[in-house]
């Protein structure tokens, strides 16, 4: 057999594997520390890796209190979604600001959403929780979050409607830590489920309590309990579509 053939071959079948293989998910985060705390991107790439399946790659954008209009202002969040391809940009506002200046989350997201579809990626709403002392704001945040991802034709991840399912069923659960605003680790874990289930549309069950990016551990929390959180992520998840 001619040696040229046979590197014709060797080549077509390199590069058809290649083809073959699913690229990674590339998704930036743009918010605050709901986000960062507990490395919430990383946590969701950790998730993807040891499942085995389509491989996520994440960045963020998230100084402490920011708003997305704060965002908008300092131009830093734009950059980075211009700098790079990304397939999906996370949009998160600060905790109550949807209820409190629904005006100014509607400006920062429009003009944030305007980045990003320039760009030709998803905008996707981090639908985040009510604060510990005030389980009736919830709907309120959701409504907000759920308003303007239809005006602007994006998708939500509920994680916030998601933690009001996982404490009705379960009062007991700590998804807060102890200033009853940000995510304790379990609450980190059940934020990542939602995104893994948005994002891939797979169902988070059977993933390990124990998360771990490139062999470091982010976060480990009872494998009873974590079961427990992703059949409440999917669940939620799908009663969403």
């Amino acid at each position: 057999m001619p040696r040229a053939f046979l590197v014709t071959l060797s080549l077509l079948l390199i590069g058809g594997s290649t083809l073959g293989a699913e690229r990674p998910l590339r998704i930036f985060f743009v918010g605050n520390s709901y986000t960062f705390v507990n490395d919430l991107p990383g946590v969701l790439t950790g998730l993807a890796e040891a499942s085995r399946g389509r491989r996520i790659v994440t960045g963020q954008h998230t100084p402490g209190g920011y708003t997305l209009e704060q965002h908008v202002k300092d131009g830093k969040a734009a950059d980075d979604i211009r700098k790079q391809k990304w397939d999906v940009v996370v949009l998160q506002e600060q905790s109550v600001l949807p209820i409190v200046q629904p005006a100014s989350m509607y400006a920062g997201a429009w003009k944030l959403h305007e980045t990003i579809k320039s760009q030709e990626a998803r905008t996707v709403f981090y639908l985040t929780w009510a604060r510990k002392g005030q389980p009736q704001m919830q709907e309120r945040l959701n409504h907000a979050y759920v308003s303007i991802a239809k005006a602007l034709e994006a998708d939500v991840a509920p994680v916030g409607t998601a933690w009001q399912r996982a404490l009705r069923e379960d009062p007991a659960l700590e998804l807060y830590m102890r200033d009853g605003s940000h995510p304790s680790p379990d609450g980190t874990y059940l934020a990542a489920c939602v995104f893994y289930a948005t994002l891939l549309d797979k169902n988070p069950a059977g993933l390990p309590a124990e998360v771990k990016k490139g062999g470091k551990t982010l976060l480990k929390i009872d494998p009873m309990l974590a079961r427990r959180l992703q059949d409440v992520a999917w669940r939620t998840v799908q009663d969403s579509k």
